[in-house]
Formats: C-alpha cells, structure tokens, sequence
C-alpha cells in the first residue's frame, strides 16, 4: 500500500515538474510597456561641417514652419535650427542615416569604435523608453575645458559668456497625447563645473535623495515642443555660419577635420491611446 502511494505521488510530481510550458509564454519575453510609456529612437549622424546634402537638400523636406517664427529666429539667431518630418523618411536623411546600407551603431558599440579607430562613427542610436514628464538627457557635445559663447538676444544684441568644464546637454520630456501622439519638450542648457552634492527633494516634497551634478544654465527662450506620431521624428543641428554660437557648440566638433553633427529624435512607439480608453487625460504644464 505504501509502495503504491509513493508511486503516484512520484508520478504527480513529475507530470508537475516536467510538464511542458504553454507556447509563446517564454520568461525571456520582455516585459509589456505600461499605458503611459513611448519609446524614442535617438540618432546622431556626423557630417563634414558644412556639408550641403544635411544643410541645403535635406532642409527641403522637412517642416520648419512647425514653430512659430519668434523661436525660429531666437533659434537662429544662436545658431541653432530644427524641424520635423513625417514617417516617410526623406530620402536624403534615409542616406544620410545609412538605413540602406548598414544598422546604426548603438551607443557601447560606438564607444569600442572610438577606441579602437579614434573616429567618430557615422552614425550612432540610442534606444530610450520614457515616462510622462520623466526628465532623460541626451548630451549633444563632449567637455570643453573653456568654452567661450556668443548669445543672440531678440533685440539684435550679441553678448558673451564663458564657462569652465562646460557641455551641451538636451533636457527632454515627453507628454502622451489623447489620440496617441506625444509631445516632446526639448530645452537646450550648459552644464558646467564640477560635480557638487545636493540633498534634492522628489515632486512631493516627502523623500530626498543625493545628487551629484554640475551646475546649468538652461536657456528657455530656446526650447521647442512639437507633437510627434508615432514614426515621425524632429531633426536638430547647428547652423554652419554660425561659428561661436551656442548651436555651433552644441553640433560640432573641432577635433582633427571640422564635424557638424545632426540629432534625429524618432517616436517609435506609445502604448497610450485615450479614443479608446477614456481615462483621465495627463495634465499638461503650462508654458
């Protein structure tokens, strides 16, 4: 009697343990977005400073008028331009991000190229999934020992400043739209100096926490929001005649031959889409 109870536990267990697993219910399945999440695709493409397929024949076909011409000349005006295009990829940005040719190089990737060749690649991407209002930072130049910078006001005036271990960084926050846009919050800033321990608080007031970071200085007059769908993308660079202004700064790069350097932002998903689910709508800071 004992002998046969064994036997059937022992069977149990082993139908139990061993049995085969559901398909398509793998542990290595990567986990669902939530509701709330996008995921931006983020690309740098290097070209010789000046070149005129990423500062003339590109700009053809991409949408400037997006934003409203006091930005566009307070953009200009310190060097920097930006515009949007849809998801059909311009053929002269498809060429210029060699999507026919060959994948981007991800970050790690460009980190072991630079290493080894002492070259900037081509093209670089980084893969980055956000949260409303989460505040993710792309940093658009390397450390300048001494950076020396020409500011442009509306009123004409041409002004300079100086900062010590300075570099141009993108503070971007994206805000999911009703109908499953997002928008995208862009604000140029100089952080620079050395790192310095602050106790900060979080959005509550309730919990702190220590962080270390540089001083910034961050120019609001210039910062830019444009709602994308999902596979459109904002393109960002410097304008060439521009030396010394802040864009210049930013998107290029003096090391060896002259680089100018275009930062491509594509939205390539979002989970979020009130038509059909009426939840409550993100609330929107005001401008």
């Amino acid at each position: 009697m004992l002998i046969a109870v064994l036997a059937l536990l022992s069977t149990a267990s082993c139908q139990t343990l061993f049995a085969p697993k559901p398909k398509g219910k793998s542990p290595l399945a990567p986990a669902r977005m939530t509701a709330d999440c996008c995921v931006l695709d983020v690309f740098f493409v290097n070209v010789p400073l000046g070149d005129p397929k990423a500062n003339e024949e590109l700009w053809q076909e991409i949408d400037e008028q997006r934003f409203d011409p006091d930005l566009r000349q307070r953009l200009g005006g310190n060097g920097f331009r930006v515009g949007v295009v849809g998801s059909q990829i311009p053929t002269a940005l498809s060429q210029l991000m060699e999507l026919n040719e060959k994948p981007p190089t991800t970050a790690d990737d460009a980190d072991a190229q630079l290493a080894e060749a002492g070259d900037r690649p081509r093209v670089s991407r980084r893969h980055i999934q956000t949260r409303p209002g989460e505040r993710i930072e792309i940093n658009a130049s390397g450390i300048y020992e001494q950076l020396p910078v020409l500011l442009w006001s509306e009123s004409g005036m041409v002004g300079g400043e100086t900062y010590e271990q300075a570099q141009g960084v993108l503070a971007v926050k994206t805000y999911p739209q009703p109908d499953g846009r997002v928008r995208l919050d862009i604000t140029p800033e100089l952080q620079h100096g050395q790192s310095r321990k602050n106790f900060v608080l979080d959005a509550s007031g309730g919990v702190g926490r220590m962080d270390f970071s540089r001083a910034k200085r961050g120019f609001d007059d210039l910062a830019t929001d444009a709602v994308l769908a999902p596979g459109s993308m904002l393109v960002m660079t410097s304008l060439p005649h521009r030396p010394g202004s802040l864009g210049h700064h930013f998107f290029t790069e003096q090391a060896g031959k002259p680089m100018q350097k275009l930062l491509v932002i594509r939205l390539s998903q979002t989970q979020r889409d009130d038509l059909f689910d009426p939840g409550e709508t993100l609330a929107m800071p005001e401008k």
